[in-house]
C-alpha cells in the first residue's frame, strides 16, 4: 500500500497542533520556520496549508500568510443552530422510514 504523500502528513500534523491549540487562534503561521522545523521544503508545507485552508482550520491572506483560523461565539452559535436543525431533520426523516426494530435499537442506544 502506498504511503501517504508528504503534504498530507504535514496537513496531519498541524491539524493535531491546531485542535491541541498548540497554534493559537489568529496566530500567524511561520512557513519558513515550520520547513525548517519540519525538514521539508516550503512546497509541502504550502499544499498542507491549503487542505487546512479547504477544512477552515487556517485562514490565507493575500500577501501575508496564512493564519489559524479565529472562531467568534456568533460563528459557534451559527453552527451549533444549524446543527440542531439538521439533527431535527433527521429526527423526522427516522422517525418516518425506520422500521419497528430499527426505533428498538434507537432507543436502546438514547438511554
Amino acid at each position: 500500500m502506498p504511503s501517504r504523500a508528504l503534504y498530507e502528513q504535514v496537513a496531519e500534523r498541524l491539524r493535531a497542533s491546531i485542535l491541541a491549540h498548540t497554534m493559537g487562534p489568529g496566530s500567524w503561521i511561520d512557513e519558513q520556520a515550520l520547513a525548517a522545523e519540519y525538514g521539508i521544503s516550503r512546497t509541502p508545507l504550502r499544499e498542507a496549508l491549503k487542505v487546512l485552508a479547504s477544512e477552515g482550520l487556517v485562514t490565507m491572506k493575500l500577501r501575508r500568510g496564512a493564519y489559524v483560523t479565529e472562531v467568534s461565539e456568533r460563528d459557534l452559535a451559527e453552527v451549533y443552530h444549524l446543527l440542531a436543525l439538521l439533527e431535527s431533520d433527521a429526527a423526522v426523516q427516522v422517525s418516518q422510514t425506520a422500521t419497528a426494530a430499527q426505533i428498538v435499537e434507537l432507543e436502546t442506544l438514547a438511554c
